[in-house]
C-alpha cells in the first residue's frame, strides 16, 4: 500500500431554494488529499491504515461549524491506497464551506493513526474540485520494544522472521510499525533482513556473528538481537545435568548436540553409564536405578559429550545435593569463565519418603576459595536461610532454615552465587548435620536416612 490515500468523496449538493438551482439535484466530485507532515518518521505508518473515518460539518446558526451533516466509514485499496465515499449534504448557498474530519484507522485494533481536517468549498457549479487537508500521527509511540529471538543461529541459507514486542510509557503492549537494519552493513555478506518485515536469510556461505537492529520510526525504541551464521555443533548438552532416582525407578534423560549460542541442533547423541551397576541408562537416555549410590550418564554425538550426575536413592530416604545452574538447568558439573558469576543450588529432594516433609536442616558448604569467591545467599522455595559466612573468604559457609508447616517435594532451600576467581577445578562439598522431617519431627541424620551428593565446578581462563 502507497504511503497516503485519495479519498474521492462525491458531494450529491441538494439545492435548498429551487430559484438559484433550479430543481435538479447536482453531484459534484471533491477529491480530498491527505498532506502528510514529511518531518514525522511515523507517516510510514500510513500503510497500515485499511479505513477512514470521515465527517462533514456545517455551520450553525452562529457560524461555528457545529453541525455534523455527515458520517460515513470507507475501506483503504490495499493496491492503490485510495478510498471514495458518495455523502449527501444540502447546500443552501453556492458555494458552502464544510468542514471535512478524516482519521485513518487499522482496524486489527481500532487504533486511530493519523487525524486531520480542514474547511473545503463545495460549489454547485465546480466539479472536479481538489483540496489538501494536513494530517498527522496521531497513533500508539513506543517507549521500549523487544525482539524475538534475542539471540539465534543459523545453518547457511535458512531463515526466520524477527518477532517484536512494543511497550508504550505505561509498560503496556502497543502496535507500532519497526524498522531492521544490520548494525554492521559489511554483516550483508552473512545476512539479509527486509527493514520492513524483519525477515533475515543467511548466505549460502560463511561464519561469523551478526547484531540486527530492530527500531522504531521516531529512533526511540529499539533493541539489539544476535545472529550466527553458519551454525556448527560445539557441544553436548544433557538435561537434567544431574538429578535423582530410586533405586528401581527411571528418569527421563534429553540430549542435544548445540550450536555456539546453546540452541539444539540435533538429537542424536549415544548414551553411557560410567557405573552400570549403580544405574544404566538406555539407547533413548532412560536411566534406571540399581542401588544405591551415584553414577555418570554420558550423551556423546558429532566428537562432543556431556556428562550428568545420577544419585540413586534408597526408598524412604532424603536428598540434599548441591548442583551448578547453566541456562535455567541444575548441572552436575559446570564449567564457567574466569568473571562469571556462578550459582550453585543447594536442593533437597523428599520425593522418597512420600509420608514425610522437610521441617529443619542445618548444612555446610566448602569450596576452594582460589577458585570460586563468595558472594552471597539467597533465599530458595524454603524458609529463608540463616547464614553464618564468617569464614566464607577461605571456602567454608554455614546455613540452616527451619519451617513448622514442611515443605515436600524436590525444592531448591539456598542459592548460593560466587564470581569465579581463577582458573581450577572445585567441588561443592556439602555436609549436612541435621535433617529433620515436620510434623513427625523424625531426625532423618541419626536415622542414617540422608543421602548427600556434591557437584563439582571448573573454571577456565
Amino acid at each position: 500500500m502507497k504511503l497516503g490515500w485519495l479519498p474521492v468523496v462525491g458531494l450529491a449538493g441538494l439545492a435548498a431554494c429551487a430559484e438559484l438551482f433550479g430543481p435538479r439535484v447536482r453531484t459534484v466530485g471533491l477529491t480530498i488529499i491527505p498532506v502528510f507532515d514529511v518531518a514525522d518518521p511515523y507517516a510510514v505508518a500510513a500503510a497500515t491504515a485499511d479505513s477512514l473515518r470521515i465527517r462533514v460539518v456545517a455551520k450553525d446558526g452562529t457560524g461555528a461549524f457545529a453541525d455534523t451533516v455527515a458520517r460515513v466509514t470507507v475501506g483503504i485499496d490495499p493496491d492503490s491506497g485510495t478510498a471514495t465515499a458518495t455523502i449527501t449534504v444540502v447546500l443552501l448557498e453556492s458555494p458552502q464551506s464544510f468542514l471535512v474530519v478524516i482519521a485513518a484507522v487499522r482496524s486489527s485494533d481500532g487504533a486511530v493513526l493519523f487525524s486531520g481536517l480542514d474547511t473545503v468549498q463545495v460549489s454547485g457549479t465546480a466539479p472536479g474540485a481538489a483540496d489538501s487537508i494536513p494530517v498527522r500521527y496521531v497513533g500508539p509511540r513506543a517507549a521500549r520494544i523487544v525482539l524475538a529471538p534475542q539471540d539465534t543461529a543459523l545453518a547457511n541459507g535458512a531463515s526466520f522472521t524477527y518477532r517484536v514486542t512494543a511497550y508504550d510509557s505505561t509498560n503496556a503492549v502497543v502496535n507500532v510499525p519497526v524498522g531492521y537494519s544490520l548494525l554492521n552493513p559489511g554483516d550483508s555478506t552473512l545476512l539479509t533482513v527486509n527493514r520492513l518485515t524483519g525477515a533475515a536469510s543467511a548466505s549460502a556461505s560463511g561464519s561469523g556473528l551478526v547484531r540486527v537492529l530492530g527500531m522504531t520510526p521516531d529512533s526511540l525504541a529499539r533493541d539489539t538481537g544476535h545472529v550466527y551464521v553458519g551454525a556448527v555443533a560445539v557441544a553436548v548438552r544433557i538435561t537434567p545435568g544431574s538429578d535423582n532416582v530410586g533405586v528401581d525407578g527411571t528418569l527421563q534423560l534429553t540430549g542435544h548436540i548445540v550450536d555456539p549460542l546453546g540452541n539444539p541442533i540435533s538429537t542424536s547423541v549415544s548414551w553411557t553409564s560410567r557405573n552400570p551397576d549403580t544405574a544404566t541408562v538406555s539407547s533413548a537416555g532412560l536411566v534406571q536405578g540399581i542401588v544405591a549410590g551415584t553414577a555418570v550418564i554420558v550423551a556423546t554425538g558429532s566428537n562432543f559429550s556431556d556428562s550428568a550426575l545420577m544419585t540413586v536413592v534408597t526408598p524412604t530416604h532424603a536428598v540434599m545435593a548441591t548442583s551448578s545452574v547453566y541456562q535455567s538447568s541444575p548441572r552436575g558439573f559446570r564449567t564457567a569463565r574466569v568473571g562469571d558469576t556462578v550459582v550453585v543450588d543447594v536442593t533437597a529432594d523428599m520425593r522418597f519418603t512420600p509420608d514425610e516433609k522437610l521441617g529443619s536442616y542445618n548444612a555446610t558448604l566448602t569450596w576452594s576459595s582460589g577458585v570460586l569467591q563468595y558472594i552471597d545467599v539467597q533465599a530458595g522455595a524454603f524458609a529463608a536461610p540463616v547464614v553464618n559466612a564468617d569464614n566464607a573468604s577461605g571456602g567454608t559457609l554455614r546455613f540452616s532454615a527451619a519451617d513448622p508447616n514442611g515443605a515436600a517435594g524436590q525444592l531448591v532451600v539456598a542459592r548460593v552465587r560466587f564470581r569465579a576467581a581463577a582458573q581450577g577445578a572445585t567441588a561443592a562439598a556439602l555436609t549436612v548435620s541435621e535433617m529433620s522431617a515436620a510434623v513427625t519431627f523424625t531426625n532423618l541424620s541419626a536415622e542414617n536416612r540422608v543421602t548427600v551428593t556434591s557437584g563439582h565446578v571448573t573454571v577456565r581462563p
